[in-house]
């Protein structure tokens, strides 16, 4: 979890408007911030309103929300429970803010304490994806949605020459937070390096073949791949290329028959060989 993705305007939005309506669910694409929103929301949600503040998620994640928490809230008291744990608790205990991640409800046994635990607190706070169970969902609400395509600038699919200056233009050092940006910068990377390998090919081929890579005809080479592998693969696709142009270099040639050969040879002796 990092804050900065929380400086990103529509996260930072998202987290407002939950903080300002005393609750709500946020329906996220992974690695779109809904956990960070869930934590900063009901966090400062919290300190507003003086109320004691209740996170349920998955075990491996409460020291990482525990210093979220800290970094945003410094000093705000807190509790951070796995599903079984809130499970245990007393019906009717839990008062203040309660956040909940719905991906601890996947196990039945915990849906109807949490439930109940959801209808006591006075304020309630939901992070879901599309596949979380929705227990919760009638009394988180309103809803808000972070999709990925809202939060990364849409970039072409099939990069072409010029795609430093494409990528520049279409997304600016500072309109992603880091914690995206890292991740599309090393994509872009990684279609860069690609580039180069073909651009060494296509430099280092003889004249006549000069081009022979073409980025729109191979561009399938980019997919998935590395550059070694690029290599490899246009590499074999010219051998294949001279193979099928093999009869082409001599389908005009004449036809010289055995007997007219001999004769040629016996007429222009050594020299005549050297040129067939």
């Amino acid at each position: 979890m990092e804050t900065s993705v929380l400086r990103h305007p529509l996260i930072a939005r998202t987290v407002a408007e939950i903080v300002a309506d005393g609750g709500g669910r946020v329906e996220y694409d992974t690695g779109g911030g809904g956990r960070e929103v869930l934590i900063a929301a009901s966090a400062e949600l919290a300190a507003t309103t003086d109320a004691p503040l209740v996170i349920v998620e998955s075990r491996v994640l409460h020291a990482e929300i525990r210093s979220l928490i800290s970094e945003l809230q410094p000093g705000l008291s807190s509790a951070v429970l796995s599903a079984d744990e809130a499970a245990l608790q007393p019906a009717g205990s839990i008062s203040g803010v309660l956040a909940v991640h719905a991906d601890v409800l996947r196990d039945p046994a915990v849906r109807q304490p949490l439930l109940q635990m959801a209808r006591s607190a006075d304020h309630l706070i939901v992070a879901r994806h599309d596949y979380s169970d929705t227990t919760l969902d009638s009394l988180a609400a309103p809803a808000h949605e972070l999709r990925l395509h809202d939060l990364v600038p849409r970039v072409t699919a099939t990069p072409r020459p010029g795609v430093r200056e494409r990528r520049q233009a279409a997304m600016p050092p500072r309109a992603i937070p880091s914690g995206l940006r890292e991740l599309v910068a090393a994509h872009w990377a990684s279609i860069e390096r690609k580039w180069r390998a073909i651009d060494q090919l296509n430099q280092e081929a003889p004249d006549g073949e000069r081009g022979f890579v073409d980025y729109e005809e191979h561009a399938e080479l980019l997919q998935n791949t590395n550059p070694d592998e690029v290599k490899q693969r246009i590499e074999r696709l010219r051998e294949r290329a001279e193979t099928r142009s093999a009869p082409h270099r001599h389908q005009h040639a004449p036809h010289v028959h055995p007997q007219d050969q001999s004769a040629a040879h016996q007429q222009h002796g050594p020299q005549g060989m050297g040129h067939t």
